[in-house]
């Protein structure tokens, strides 16, 4: 059950700055995309890659990996493409690099550790995700202001 709640979290977040970033993506730099969906799509990828090494640790570790890696790709992919295509490659490759250490830290797991780690992991992908709202949400309303100062002293 926690296992499926974590997944459900983590898509339900992911989504949410997929959402945001394709809202402002004239008001975000370059740069802030790359990491914006560097920081997206590792921290959605690691997260479930390591729940699905935890359910699939009986099969084998190339399942959980290459399903972590696809959903970090394509996270990536999203948050990334609205601002820049350095930003989605950015993602992308994050999320390759994430899906593949989520995977082996899920399927490396003694089960007397599993409900703590995921419960870290929540907690610390929680934490990143707010940081990093805040991050688009500031760099957004600087770009805004810039803007509106600069058409204010055209009309001058």
């Amino acid at each position: 059950m926690l296992e499926w709640s974590t997944i459900a979290l983590t898509c339900l977040l992911s989504s949410y700055v997929i959402i945001i970033s394709n809202r402002k993506k004239e008001y975000l730099s370059c740069t802030v995309g790359k990491m914006a969906s560097m920081t997206n799509s590792m921290m959605a990828s690691v997260t479930m890659g390591t729940i699905f090494g935890i359910l699939f640790r009986d099969v084998d570790l190339a399942i959980p990996t290459i399903i972590s890696i696809l959903i970090g790709m394509v996270i990536g992919y999203l948050t990334g493409k609205p601002i820049s295509l350095m930003a989605a490659l950015e993602g992308i490759t994050a999320g390759v690099m994430g899906g593949m250490m989520g995977a082996m830290l899920g399927i490396m797991l003694q089960e007397t550790f599993m409900d703590m780690m995921i419960y870290f992991l929540d907690v610390v992908y929680v934490f990143v995700i707010i940081m990093l709202l805040r991050v688009i949400d500031k760099e957004s309303t600087k770009i805004k202001n810039e803007n509106t100062l600069i058409k204010q002293s055209n009309y001058l």
